[in-house]
């Protein structure tokens, strides 16, 4: 497990590469480092330390009692589809309800789960004060992103990309507050924060080494 600060720019055309609707919006931007640590559902749960999946895999936490998927026994065959309500059961022990809008709401926060033709694929999670979104890449960096349109998919949903949101959840400022988000939220920006200051201070002392 690694946390890495890649370039601003190589970071950004490689973003660019993987998700082509960025380019339309010039507002998104980084918001951490490159990290294998954590993935997109975790994030939207506020955590950063471990892997969220309905995944019958030791790597990756779900909450208990809910359906899981089991793997193949094989290796090399693919994962079966991870039905959204899959994802909506486990969001729900966080206080979590279905919900028609997506747009900002006083007094809620809210995620976004994104699905295409072989299931749910990524999650991304509105900011508490604000009409914008945080999504964590894959194992590539965390963005902010105006619109959940920014990271869909091609008119031509293939299996590897996000597809199109399927469903999106809220729940109420103060339940997020009892499940302790917003300070885990808090802190995550200060780490990140803290962690690229002092790298900016390594460069700066390596440079002027004689």
């Amino acid at each position: 497990m690694a946390t890495v600060f890649r370039p601003t720019l190589v970071a950004q055309r490689s973003l660019l590469r993987c998700f082509p609707k960025l380019r339309k919006n010039r507002k998104w931007r980084l918001r951490s480092p490159w990290s294998d640590t954590y993935q997109c559902v975790a994030w939207a749960a506020c955590h950063t330390d471990r892997k969220w999946w309905p995944l019958q895999l030791t790597e990756f936490y779900w909450p208990p009692n809910l359906p899981r998927i089991t793997p193949p026994l094989l290796p090399w065959l693919p994962l079966p589809p991870t039905p959204v309500d899959y994802l909506v059961q486990g969001f729900a022990t966080l206080g979590y309800t279905r919900c028609d809008r997506r747009d900002f709401e006083f007094g809620f926060q809210k995620v976004a789960i994104y699905a295409n033709d072989g299931g749910a694929t990524h999650m991304a999670r509105q900011r508490f004060f604000s009409n914008v979104w945080l999504s964590k890449l894959g194992d590539l960096e965390d963005i902010v992103h105006e619109d959940l349109r920014d990271i869909e998919g091609e008119v031509e949903i293939t299996a590897d990309t996000y597809g199109e949101v399927a469903q999106v959840l809220k729940r109420s400022w103060w339940c997020a507050i009892t499940n302790a988000c917003v300070f885990r939220c808090v802190w995550h920006s200060l780490k990140f924060g803290v962690l690229r200051i002092w790298r900016h201070v390594l460069k700066v002392r390596l440079r002027l080494k004689p």
